[in-house]
């Protein structure tokens, strides 16, 4: 079990996998210098894009920022919510639940990922959808070609809106096959965010009516 204080003691680490210039990306809590515990280290699925030829071939340690920590505390937040455990000023977690490492990646993916454009993948929103209510850290979920998939707003910026897919989007035409995977970036309209039941049930929501 980890105690969050006012000062987290996060750090990203970037390590270079591919030589085409991408590094994968890892989380990293460092232990107090005065003990023999190593620092612990959880891997992620999200691949960052080397800015420069020195991170390509080298390994690199960032601090967390303050819109990782942002998003981390309010995506934190909401779990303990839905589970019905009530916040305190510091917060308690286990970095080894999956739910937690899940958390890590969205971070992840939201500060490194490259926020790819809609164009052949999603369905045109409806109108008679009912409108949704979200903000950074809403779970919510996108009408595609493939159905309806869940995701997390990580950013939003007048009419744009960054998420993280929680989900694969497949899409399928006689001259090509696009495909965006699970913690890669979207970036969508406003209006394209529904809410997150239409992917949970893979249809309407029960008593939400198009009408």
């Amino acid at each position: 079990m980890f105690e969050l204080s006012s000062e987290i003691p996060f750090l990203w680490r970037l390590s270079a996998e591919r030589s085409d210039g991408y590094c994968s990306v890892s989380m990293v809590v460092p232990c107090p210098p005065d003990t023999r515990v190593r620092d612990l280290t959880i891997e992620t699925d999200v691949q960052s894009l080397s800015s420069d030829s020195i991170r390509s071939v080298s390994e690199e340690t960032l601090e967390w920022n303050q819109e990782d920590i942002d998003l981390f505390l309010k995506l934190i937040n909401h779990q303990q919510l839905e589970v019905n455990q009530p916040l305190a000023e510091t917060v308690r977690i286990d970095l080894t639940d999956p739910e937690v490492v899940e958390i890590i990646n969205v971070v992840a993916a939201a500060g490194f990922g490259v926020a790819f454009t809609p164009t052949g993948l999603i369905q045109n929103t409806c109108r008679f959808l009912p409108i949704y209510q979200y903000d950074v850290g809403s779970l919510a979920s996108i009408n595609t070609v493939d159905g309806f998939k869940s995701c997390i707003v990580v950013d939003i910026d007048d009419d744009d809106v960054v998420c993280v897919m929680l989900e694969d989007i497949k899409a399928w035409s006689d001259t090509e096959h696009d495909h965006l995977s699970r913690h890669d970036l979207l970036l969508v309209k406003r209006i394209d965010i529904l809410h997150p039941d239409f992917a949970e049930s893979r249809c309407r929501p029960v008593g939400r009516s198009l009408h």
